[in-house]
């Protein structure tokens, strides 16, 4: 072999092994990618899902206050609450606290019973609230495997060039209950 032919060879093999860098490189970022769009959709489902919660809240507190004269300190703690990205989660025990409050009210005053609207309030609220968990534990999953995801090779790499974030969890009754503490998030 001559001299030029290990050049050529050796420059072949550093192409290919580029080569194959680019391909995972590329593999691996559409992958990081997929997982971040079904986060940030995830997490943009939590905040509307939120959103409605305090909004049917606002409706029951209305409907309580102007047709039952009640009125209450988590009532008025509720109505200062702004809901805007998945930190708002944090106010979500306040609320809650505030719906312990109405099914209270509503417990103590047989009226607000036979009221149909009051009723599908509390009905749509229901229903609010299993989407809210729904969306998430859906969040939750995607949040550890995005997570587990940036401590790998060649992922961590790509995270530190695309400059990606460790995302946190979004605190709820279903995950607490059931979270494996060994996990590392």
């Amino acid at each position: 072999m001559t001299k030029t032919n290990i050049i050529l060879l050796v420059i072949e093999i550093i192409l290919v092994f580029v080569f194959l860098c680019l391909i995972l490189y590329k593999y691996s970022k559409e992958k990081l990618d997929n997982i971040l769009h079904r986060l940030n959709e995830a997490e943009d489902e939590c905040v509307n899902n939120l959103k409605t919660k305090y909004d049917l809240l606002l409706e029951m507190i209305k409907i309580i206050e102007t047709k039952y004269k009640v009125e209450s300190k988590a009532f008025d703690e509720t109505k200062k609450v702004n809901i805007d990205s998945v930190n708002s989660f944090k106010n979500e025990k306040l609320l809650n606290k505030c719906y312990k409050e109405i099914i209270q009210v509503k417990e103590d005053n047989k009226k607000i019973k036979e009221t149909k609207n009051f009723k599908e309030l509390i009905n749509n609220y229901n229903q609010n609230e299993l989407r809210i968990i729904s969306t998430r534990t859906y969040h939750n999953k995607y949040t550890l495997i995005y997570n587990n995801l940036l401590k790998k090779f060649p992922y961590n790499i790509i995270a530190k060039i695309r400059r990606y974030q460790i995302k946190t969890l979004i605190d709820g009754k279903e995950i607490s209950n059931n979270f494996n503490n060994d996990l590392e998030v």
